[in-house]
This record gives structure tokens, sequence and C-alpha cells, in this order.
């Protein structure tokens, strides 16, 4: 753990001592019911340390930073910029949210479907999902949203990644944009997407969007979402059905264990819902 909190990259682009605080949090709770394992003295008396004088208050805004590690021995490193309030800027895609971290690790544990790829994703927020692909060895990610926010934050956090800065592209995709949809599906092997399922008067945007791009059966998309609205869900999955040409399957995450991440909210059901043209 020292290894994480004490890396030179970390040092270099610290998440807040709130952030480092809550994750702290959450190590010590997991070492303490894990007997094989013993708390390291020098860690405890920095989490302690930390603890008292970290104002914990939510509303304590701004953007930090926060380093995703994606193998054991830490070599594999991506670096975002997020902010720590759910909502900033009128937007909520300004920090990486459950489902974001579900995507991710599916790719971590399945990289070949998307080594040597072309990925599009839609509704990028800070990206982390589309730079786990571009880690784990698709051959370009373009990374999509439409906020202007969001892209900026985007583009900063491409270039927070020089091993693979030059796989990734940021660009502006409005949903309703048939033509540019259209367009980029040419290039597209593998669509990704995630908490993108959230607002209902979106999703027929959503779907429109999906069947423009999801053209050819060699073509998938993987869209992970948090189960929050059943109406949401369900009207995303009737209007999948109702284009006649889209197939889907569903699969129930709720009891699966992130390998590669920390779960921000346990108490999320997440579904992973696969999209293919018939």
């Amino acid at each position: 753990m020292k290894t994480i909190i004490f890396h030179e990259n970390t040092i270099a682009h610290s998440p807040s001592n709130r952030y480092i605080v809550q994750f702290l949090r959450k190590y010590v709770e997991k070492i303490e019911s894990m007997e094989e394992y013993e708390l390291d003295d020098e860690m405890i008396e920095f989490y302690i340390s930390l603890s008292a004088t970290t104002n914990m208050s939510p509303m304590d805004a701004g953007v930090c930073f926060k380093t995703y590690t994606l193998d054991k021995e830490q070599y594999m490193r991506i670096v975002l910029q997020e902010e720590q309030l759910t909502i900033s800027h009128g937007t909520t895609g300004l920090l990486t949210w459950e489902a974001g971290l579900f995507l991710s690790d599916f790719f971590v544990e399945h990289p070949d479907i998307i080594r040597d790829k072309n990925v599009i994703e839609l509704g990028s927020g800070c990206g982390l999902a589309g730079f786990t692909c571009a880690a784990m060895g698709a051959a370009n990610v373009l990374c999509t949203d439409v906020n202007g926010n969001v892209l900026h934050i985007l583009e900063d956090n491409r270039k927070l990644n020089p091993s693979i800065v030059d796989k990734i592209q940021v660009a502006d995709l409005d949903w309703e944009d048939t033509n540019e949809c259209a367009r980029l599906s040419k290039d597209v092997d593998v669509v990704i997407g995630s908490d993108i399922l959230y607002d209902p008067t979106i999703v027929p945007l959503l779907v429109g969007a999906l069947k423009t791009i999801v053209v050819s059966s060699q073509q998938v998309a993987y869209i992970t979402a948090a189960f929050r609205n059943p109406d949401t869900f369900a009207l995303f999955l009737r209007l999948i059905d109702e284009t006649e040409v889209l197939g889907k399957s569903v699969m129930d995450l709720s009891e699966t264990q992130l390998t590669t991440f920390c779960r921000v909210n346990p108490m999320d059901s997440i579904r992973l819902i696969l999209i293919t043209r018939k």
C-alpha cells in the first residue's frame, strides 16, 4: 500500500486529502477483516494524522487527481482529474461512477475483446473506461461527450497519460447528429458506454446513436448501468427491441467482485448490456 500512496506518480498527481482518507478507511477495514494480514504502523500513523487534519465535508468542491492501477505490479496506471462533487458545472460527467469502474474492470479481465480494435466511447465523462481500453491494447479509442467542461477535462486527462496519449482522441459527439454517428461507424469495432442511462429523456437519443453506429454483425456495444430506475432501464431495453435491427443480452453484475478497482458504492446494482446487429 505504501508503494501506492507514496509512489512518485501519486505524489506528483495527488488526490485530495479527503479522498485519501476515504480510500485508507476502506483499506484499513478490509485488512482488519483478513487474519493473514497486518496493518503497517507507519500507514496507520499517516491515516490517523491525515484524518485529524482533513475537512471531510462533501461540499469541499474542486478538481483532484485520482490514480487507477490496472495490474497488481502497478506498472499500468491511469491518472485522471476528477471533480469531488457529484454535480459540478451543471453536469454529472466530471467524476467516475460505479458503472464506469465495472466496465473498466471488465476490459481488464477480458482484454481480447478490445485488443487491436477501434473503440468509441459514448458519454466518456472523465474517460476511465476508454483509457483502460487503450491501456489494455485497443488500437485506437475515440472518447466522446457533448458537454464543454467534460471535453476539456477529457483532453487534459489524455495528456496526463503519455503511455497511451497517441491512441486516444477526444471529440464532441451529439447523439442527435445522425450524420456524424454514421461517419464514425465506418471505423468502429467496439462501442462502449457507462452510466449513460440515468435520464429517460436522452434514452431515445442513445438508442438512435447505437442504431446508427452498430451497423454490422461484427460490431458490439458494451454498456454498463446502475439499476436505479427500473422504468428508465425498461425503456432502454424496449427501445432497443423496437429498432428491430439491434439485439441485446443483459448480465446482472450485482454479485460480481471487482478484481482491479475498489467499489465506490457497494449498494449499486450494476447491469452489463451487450448490443449487436441482428
